[in-house]
């Protein structure tokens, strides 16, 4: 009957072996139900920190929502912040993007939205008449430009002075 509600990793324990925690659940409990948190918090981590297996502790609480105790030596509120978006979202990517990882769905999304977010920029260029910005976002999207573009180009160029070419000039 216990093992229906132990969790897979205190399951997969060698015979014999007991955490640090094993009968002292009194400290993990959440602070509503305790009243010297604090100090019950304190005392949680240190355990936890002597836990051979806190790593698949933590890694269970996260995945399964945990949202009381203390689970791997981490707060509620510290394993929320442990938390990673589903990837394929601009969270997950941002979540990738903020650890140096890189995830090739997370990537591909973040670029499918850049596109589809300077195709509407290009439209809104178009449906003025056209503007420099809009002759470069077809540059960058691999576009041909359009000839109300490059006829706003041309003329914003017209009147600039043209300094040469850094290779051409005389050192």
């Amino acid at each position: 009957m216990i093992d229906a509600i132990t969790p897979d990793f205190l399951r997969n324990l060698p015979a014999g072996t007991r955490t640090p925690c094993h009968e002292r659940s009194d400290i993990f409990v959440h602070p509503v139900r305790r009243t010297p948190y604090q100090s019950a918090v304190t005392e949680a981590k240190a355990l936890c920190a002597q836990c051979p297996i806190r790593a698949a502790c933590v890694e269970h609480a996260i995945r399964h929502g945990e949202t009381d105790g203390i689970w791997g030596g981490l707060t509620p509120a510290e394993r929320r912040a442990h938390r990673r978006p589903k990837c394929g979202t601009d969270a997950g990517w941002r979540s990738h993007f903020l650890r140096g990882e890189s995830c090739l769905i997370c990537r591909e999304a973040h670029e499918d939205r850049l596109r589809k977010q300077r195709l509407k920029q290009l439209d809104r260029a178009h449906a003025r008449g056209g503007s420099l910005a809009g002759y470069r976002l077809e540059l960058l999207l691999g576009l041909p430009t359009c000839v109300r573009c490059r006829a706003v180009r041309k003329a914003y160029y017209a009147d600039r002075p043209s300094s040469g070419k850094w290779y051409r000039r005389a050192a």
